[in-house]
């Protein structure tokens, strides 16, 4: 099921983002942010880069959240940059909750 979701955010991307009339530093800051968000969702689709993520820091998810929600708001203005845009922090939110609930939810009393 993850397949098809990241499958359609690919075309999304490619439809959107790369065949607009837009400039073309635009363009790649929207690719940048929704490559990144693809790197993001890592958790739902493999479980080993997520380990290599959180291997090298807990807060390099967060930091690919800020990335990608600063190259979505250079991105290309209109429908797309609010999809760029609103995926970043949602996934960003997603992070901040697993953070949350792994350093203060799961400690012993």
């Amino acid at each position: 099921m993850i397949w098809v979701l990241l499958l359609l955010y690919a075309i999304f991307i490619y439809y959107f983002i790369v065949k607009s009339d837009s400039q073309t530093s635009a363009k790649i800051f929207s690719v940048l942010s929704g490559g990144i968000l693809i790197l993001i969702l890592t958790p739902l689709w493999s479980d080993r880069l997520f380990t290599i993520f959180i291997n090298i820091s807990l807060f390099f998810p967060f930091v690919f959240g800020i990335l990608g929600i600063i190259f979505g708001w250079f991105g290309i203005k209109g429908g797309v940059r609010g999809v760029l845009l609103f995926t970043n922090i949602l996934a960003t939110v997603f992070y901040l909750i697993v953070f949350l609930i792994g350093t203060v939810g799961f400690q012993q009393p």
